[in-house]
């Protein structure tokens, strides 16, 4: 492969300059009687409170691309990666009420030559505004994502895993609280999700638009606990780069019962739970009937322990090829202990069990477009000296997944992770860790006459990390 193209990178002496010069102003070295003032609660600018941070980062990865495991080592590209994330969260607090903005653009470089990094930055805008009445409580919420790797932002349940094509996600919500006396309230939560592809280069992926809303009833057990019943609605439609099974919408309904359990104003527990259908148009026709759950809980063990579990059970559209959905089940473990004060270690385990709707089909079907299956070619009646399409029933591009046609993909993923963070000052922190991913799945390939499973690979990273700032 080429070489990376340098053009436009940004030296790593001038990331250093900066970064320094962020540390030593968080760390207290802008002189009294200038524009802005240090607080243990941030930067006072006027009316407004500003929360600076930056983090320096740097991955030692095995496989950068999470490539099949069955591929030859020298097709497994291994790299380190540095990444600057400078961050900017500001509030502007209006008595009870409040509006923040939070932008945070990421450098990311790899010092491997052996592919072409298209792009290296990325952008997070999050804005947020809040008001609170003594009859109506309305929140308003917009996240926005220009990105290339950050796939989680797309594909929640992991179906994607890595990709390097640029994206725009983003997603504009809001949150209207009725109350309905001392303990009772009802809240309508709209939401709509969108996420597009850059279409010009040959590998774009699936974009996508989502709408939803909820309805919730609510009623407080007490001062920190409160129990709810909600019902919500959405629809979705995918945009195909390809369109060979055609394009896929669905739309949901799900209704259940909700638990949020708070302390000292921090989120402690959470559960959705619920029964959830989705009627699909396009691709397989398969349509999900099924529960549906999200739930986290946080439990401080002791003064300096805290243990936080979370688990996930739902069905997600898919992109694979001829199915609608997949149902994906997760169940994270983290356990953080301090040492002293100002030394903890944190580990965590996860893992992830996707199981998809429809045995694989490559079949032409009536949506696909002509040409997309001319294997093998075959001589042209009219003149034999010409190849025309052939044709075997099956979509070319698809052909190479032969071997698994007729089964329903099954992905097994796990996670482990371990670190030790000190706390160097007020505004300055380190992390030292290491993470592991191991992945597996029963879908066969034939990549260069060898037979390969490509969703399956192992990753081993070790990252350093320094924070400077509010986080």
């Amino acid at each position: 492969m080429r070489p990376a193209h340098r053009h436009g990178a940004i030296p790593l002496s001038r990331v250093a300059v900066g970064f320094a010069l962020s540390v030593w102003m968080l760390s207290g070295g802008v002189a009294r009687g200038q524009a802005f003032r240090t607080t243990g609660e941030g930067l006072n600018v006027g009316h407004f409170l500003l929360y600076p941070s930056v983090d320096f980062e740097y991955t030692d990865s095995d496989n950068v691309f999470y490539s099949s495991q069955d591929l030859p080592e020298d097709q497994i590209i291994k790299s380190g990666m540095t990444v600057v994330r400078p961050r900017i969260l500001m509030d502007l607090p209006i008595g009870g009420n409040r509006i923040r903005w939070v932008y945070s653009p990421l450098y990311r470089d790899y010092t491997s030559k052996s592919f072409v990094q298209t792009q290296r930055f990325s952008h997070y805008f999050d804005f947020e505004a809040l008001h609170t009445g003594p009859v109506v409580t309305v929140r308003g919420g917009y996240h926005l994502v220009l990105g290339t790797e950050e796939l989680r932002e797309v594909d929640r349940g992991g179906e994607l895993v890595f990709g390097t094509t640029p994206f725009k996600a983003y997603v504009t919500e809001a949150e209207v609280t009725l109350s309905m006396g001392a303990r009772n309230g009802i809240s309508v939560l709209p939401l709509y999700n969108a996420v597009a592809f850059d279409d010009s280069t040959p590998n774009s992926l699936i974009g996508y638009r989502r709408r939803q809303i909820e309805i919730r009833f609510q009623h407080a057990v007490s001062l920190t606990s409160q129990v709810f019943a909600f019902y919500s609605h959405e629809d979705s439609q995918q945009d195909r780069e390809q369109v060979l099974f055609g394009n896929v919408s669905y739309d949901a309904r799900t209704a259940g019962l909700g638990l949020r359990r708070t302390l000292n104003r921090e989120v402690v527990a959470f559960l959705h739970a619920g029964y959830k259908e989705m009627d699909f148009k396009g691709g397989s026709n398969s349509n999900f009937r099924g529960p549906a759950v999200d739930a986290n809980a946080t439990w401080q063990v002791s003064d300096v322990t805290v243990l936080a579990l979370s688990g996930v059970h739902q069905a997600f559209q898919s992109f694979y090829i001829n199915n609608n959905y997949y149902l994906d089940t997760e169940v994270r473990f983290r356990l953080t202990h301090q040492v002293g004060r100002n030394v903890f270690w944190d580990t965590s385990i996860g893992f992830l069990n996707n199981r998809y709707a429809d045995p694989l089909d490559i079949s032409v079907t009536a949506e696909t477009p002509p040409g997309q299956d001319c294997e093998p070619m075959i001589p042209d009646p009219g003149d034999p000296s010409q190849l025309i399409c052939g044709g075997d029933g099956r979509i070319d591009i698809y052909e190479s997944l032969q071997p698994s046609v007729g089964r329903r993909r099954h992905d097994r993923l796990y996670r482990a992770e371990v670190g030790a963070g000190w706390q160097l000052s007020p505004l300055l922190r380190l992390f030292i860790g290491y993470n592991s991913e191991r992945r597996r799945s029963n879908v066969e390939q034939i990549v260069s006459g060898q037979t390969v499973d490509p969703f399956a690979y192992s990753v081993n990273r070790i990252l350093f990390r320094l924070e400077a700032g509010w986080q």
